[in-house]
């Protein structure tokens, strides 16, 4: 069904819309516009299948081709991950890596945890350049945890006041900041010596 207008335009009413379920009907509103309908899917691969033959090898190839950045990528990874090596310390007990031997630090006095293979391997100034690093790694851990702890103190604080809590404010103010004292204490004991 179509409706002429006074300027010659067809128009495919709803009617016909309803009937077929075509949405691109409307889209072809304009001067003597026509209808194309769609080939079907089956139409499309029986005209296409002498020329599908003849590129299959290229499309695996292509395949091959576009997914060799992929391999590339997990080659990469599980080389890496075979050549590397877990540290011979760490912060807190890992016993997934063996890292359950305590030990402290002669300067600080900072626990960190080893392997049972750690006093082979470590003695004299390479144990002294290696508690040196841990020292940094722990006043590195303490200052970012003591900013947290801050950080979270001050957000409560504002909480407070933006709400008029009174619990958010006793909340904030009896907030301990446990990770700032250690790191009073070691600026102290790094002072005395």
């Amino acid at each position: 069904m179509q409706v002429s207008t006074s300027n010659g335009l067809k128009i495919v009413t709803l009617s016909w819309f309803l009937l077929t379920g075509n949405i691109h009907m409307f889209s072809n509103v304009a001067r003597d516009a026509h209808y194309y309908p769609r080939r079907h899917r089956h139409e499309r691969q029986w005209t296409q299948e002498p020329e599908e033959e003849e590129n299959r090898p290229q499309n695996s190839y292509s395949a091959f081709i576009q997914l060799m950045p992929v391999f590339i990528i997990i080659i990469v990874s599980v080389i890496t991950q075979l050549m590397a090596t877990n540290p011979p310390y760490s912060l807190f007990y890992k016993s997934s890596i063996g890292h359950v031997i305590s030990r402290e630090t002669e300067n600080l006095q900072v626990p960190y945890y080893v392997d049972k293979n750690f006093e082979k391997n470590y003695q004299g100034a390479e144990l002294q350049e290696l508690e040196k690093t841990v020292e940094k790694d722990y006043i590195d851990y303490i200052q970012t945890s003591c900013w947290k702890e801050k950080q979270q103190k001050s957000d409560l604080s504002n909480l407070a006041k933006l709400y008029r809590d009174e619990r958010l404010k006793q909340k904030a103010e009896s907030l301990k900041l446990e990770h700032c004292e250690k790191l009073s204490s070691l600026i102290g004991m790094h002072k005395g010596r």
